[in-house]
C-alpha cells in the first residue's frame, strides 16, 4: 500500500504500443509523488509485454507511483476501468480522487492535468467536447454526427444533466467511485461511461463539465469495432430500462 498517493489516473489500454508510451512521456512531468497511474491493459500477453517494457522505461525514476495490470484478453473499456477502480481503492488507502482517460492520445496531457487539478468540487467532473469553448480536431463528419447524437439522446432518455456523457476524460471523488462499485455492472464497453454517470446522478451527487480540446488519434489505429458499437447501442437501451425501473 502507498499512503502518500491521493490522486490516481486509470488508463484502459488495448494494443496501444505507440500512443500509450507517448502519453506517459508527456504526462510524467505534471505528476508528483502524490499521484499514481494505473494502466489496465487488455492486450494479448506478447503485445502487453512490449507495452509494459516501454511504460516501465518511461516511468523509471519518476515521482509518481505506477502500476501495470494485464488481463490477458480484451474485456472492454468499462470492465478495465472498473477493475482499475478496485485496484486504486485497495492500493492507495488515502485516495481522494480517481481519473480516467483514453490511451490513444485523444485526451491531451494538458487537458488531463487540467481536469486533475481543477478546483471543482463535483463528484463527477467531465472533460467535455460539447461546451461553447470546447474543440474537436480531426474527426470526420460521420463520427461527429454519431457522437453528437449519442450525447443528445442518452441524457434525454435517462434524465442525466450532462452534455458529454460518453467522453472518457473524467474525474471522480472517492465517494462517487464507491457508489459506482456498489452497483452491478450492466455494460462492459465504452458505454459504461454513461452507466457510471447514471449511477452518480441517481445518487444525487454533483456532476459538472469543463471544456477540453479533443484530438483524433495520430498514433496507432482505432480499437473500437462496429461490433462493439452495436453492442453498446444495445447497452444504451439496457441503461434506459434500468434507470426507469429505479
Amino acid at each position: 500500500m502507498n499512503n502518500q498517493v491521493v490522486t490516481v489516473l486509470i488508463v484502459p489500454s488495448y494494443n496501444e504500443s505507440l500512443a500509450l508510451p507517448e502519453l506517459l512521456r508527456e504526462l510524467k512531468f505534471g505528476l508528483t509523488a502524490r499521484d499514481a497511474v494505473i494502466v489496465m491493459d487488455d492486450s494479448a500477453p506478447e503485445t502487453s509485454n512490449e507495452i509494459r517494457r516501454k511504460c516501465l522505461e518511461l516511468t523509471q525514476n519518476s515521482q509518481f507511483a505506477f502500476i501495470f495490470n494485464n488481463s490477458g484478453s480484451k474485456s472492454g473499456r468499462g470492465a478495465a476501468v472498473r477493475r482499475g477502480m478496485v485496484i486504486a481503492l485497495s492500493e492507495f488507502p488515502n485516495i481522494k480522487k480517481i481519473l480516467e482517460c483514453d490511451a490513444d492520445g485523444s485526451h491531451r496531457p494538458v487537458d488531463i492535468l487540467k481536469i486533475k487539478n481543477s478546483v471543482s468540487r463535483a463528484d463527477l467532473l467531465v472533460g467535455s467536447r460539447y461546451l461553447s469553448s470546447s474543440r474537436i480536431v480531426g474527426w470526420p463528419i460521420s463520427r461527429r454526427i454519431f457522437s453528437w447524437s449519442l450525447n443528445k439522446t442518452i441524457p434525454c432518455l435517462t434524465g442525466v444533466n450532462l452534455g458529454d456523457i460518453t467522453n472518457g476524460l473524467r474525474r471522480y471523488t472517492k465517494g462517487a467511485v464507491e457508489e459506482i462499485l456498489s452497483e452491478d455492472q450492466v455494460n462492459k464497453g465504452f458505454i459504461y461511461l454513461s452507466e457510471q454517470a447514471i449511477v452518480i446522478s441517481r445518487a444525487s451527487m454533483i456532476i459538472s463539465e469543463e471544456p477540453i480540446t479533443f484530438v483524433d488519434r495520430t498514433l496507432g489505429s482505432s480499437t473500437v469495432t462496429w461490433r462493439e458499437i452495436s453492442v453498446s447501442l444495445i447497452g444504451i437501451f439496457k441503461l434506459v430500462l434500468a434507470s426507469r425501473r429505479k
